[in-house]
């Protein structure tokens, strides 16, 4: 490749990056300082950027702990819900590969997060593969498929407790 294809793969590569924050944000955006759920009225128009990080036909593979969303629309109404009252998402090493207007990347999520049917403060870990695709000049997550490590009390070690009673 020469300097200035590089130089685009990179730009790319910086934009999905951002594109995953932005999703991030969004997801954690929705609670209160004190670990509340803030109203709906106030997560919807969250869970609507949540939800514009998705192309019109994405698909949102939670596995079959959250089981999958199928377009923009049912990944909004799947966000705009919650079991939890605070979440924390990092999403850490991300491998990205860019190929035209179609990327693949790979992260590692780490999220603290209190679930609101008891208060219980859980940890997670997962990974996320997600695809990308350029529309109009904008990367746009074209699908995701979550596979979780573990959720855990964060009382409890997680070799013990691997994967928490959950229900969504």
């Amino acid at each position: 490749m020469n300097l200035e294809d590089r130089v685009a793969a990179l730009e790319d590569v910086e934009a999905i990056k951002r594109l995953k924050a932005r999703y991030a944000h969004a997801a954690d955006a929705k609670y209160t300082l004190d670990h509340q759920r803030k109203t709906q009225e106030e997560i919807d128009p969250i869970a609507r950027i949540q939800a514009g990080c998705f192309t019109e036909d994405a698909i949102w593979d939670g596995g079959p702990q959250w089981g999958a969303s199928h377009g923009r629309d049912a990944i909004y109404q799947m966000v705009r819900k919650s079991v939890w009252s605070m979440t924390m998402h990092y999403f850490l090493m991300p491998h990205i590969e860019v190929n035209g207007h179609n990327a693949k990347g790979r992260w590692y999520l780490w999220q603290t997060a209190t679930m609101t049917e008891g208060n219980r403060s859980m940890i997670m870990s997962a990974v996320t593969d997600d695809e990308y695709r350029k529309v109009e000049g904008e990367w746009l997550i074209s699908k995701t498929v979550f596979t979780l490590k573990y959720l855990t009390p964060i009382d409890r070690p997680w070799s013990i407790d691997r994967n928490a009673p959950f229900t969504p």
